[in-house]
């Protein structure tokens, strides 16, 4: 192979990564609740605390989370690094809600950034996880680049992105807690996340690869804290049919 013919294939391959990237859409997406979630609408579930039943979550290693009382309610805290590996690459950080699974919800929490290093920091939330190695996740990292601040597909294989549409990155703040909101809807198969008050998602990717599963908190590699979750949707309890 000639140098001349390697530069080019170099150069074709750079172009094709930029084109690819290209087709992420540089306009905030309208994300339209469906009728199950919306809180206006007469046929939208009650909001659930999932807090309040603490024996009903799971963690691959218990010793790296904490139940703590708070004025505001129990807080779950991400207190140190996972003992557990993943089968493919995702997250290795994830306390999963395991008594009710959700198709279409709403989902909104507040959360803190407990680390801030020279790494890509990030909290993550997980839906529609039906394995260890089936699941999506909501990567809200630090900065947007290739594996960060993006929507990532788990199916039976290494993380994918989904994502459609993101900013430049999530605009963490040490000790403050941020309100986060998600949005799943199964039928159109978009996913949205907001950040604070911002009216526009932070992220958001349209797919329908999975459809009912279990949500997570926690981060792929970092620390954090959680409080004030509430999930209102399409549910049903976990094993059983629609």
């Amino acid at each position: 192979m000639t140098f001349e013919f390697s530069r080019s294939l170099v150069l074709l391959t750079a172009a094709s990564v930029v084109l690819a990237a290209a087709q992420e859409s540089i306009t905030p997406p309208v994300i339209v609740e469906p009728s199950c979630c919306a809180g206006s609408s007469r046929t939208a579930a009650l909001a659930l605390d999932p807090f309040a039943e603490e024996s009903a979550w799971k963690f691959a290693d218990a010793t790296a989370w904490q139940w703590q009382a708070a004025p505001t309610g129990k807080e779950l805290v991400l207190q140190k690094q996972n003992a557990y590996k993943p089968p493919y690459r995702s997250p290795i950080n994830l306390a999963w809600f395991q008594t009710r699974e959700w198709s279409s919800f709403s989902l909104t929490f507040e959360c803190q950034l407990s680390r801030f290093d020279k790494g890509n920091n990030d909290l993550c939330i997980a839906f529609g996880g039906t394995a260890p190695d089936q699941f999506y996740y909501a990567h809200l990292g630090e900065k947007a680049d290739a594996p960060h601040h993006q929507i990532h597909l788990v199916d039976h294989a290494d993380r994918k992105p989904v994502t459609t549409y993101r900013t430049s990155g999530t605009p963490w703040k040490k000790d403050h807690w941020h309100k986060v909101k998600v949005v799943r809807n199964t039928d159109t198969g978009d996913i949205a996340v907001w950040f604070d008050d911002s009216p526009f998602p932070i992220l958001a990717a349209r797919d329908k690869t999975l459809t009912w599963g279990k949500i997570a908190l926690g981060s792929f590699d970092d620390e954090g804290r959680f409080r004030n979750l509430r999930i209102r949707g399409t549910s049903r309890k976990t094993g059983s049919t629609p």
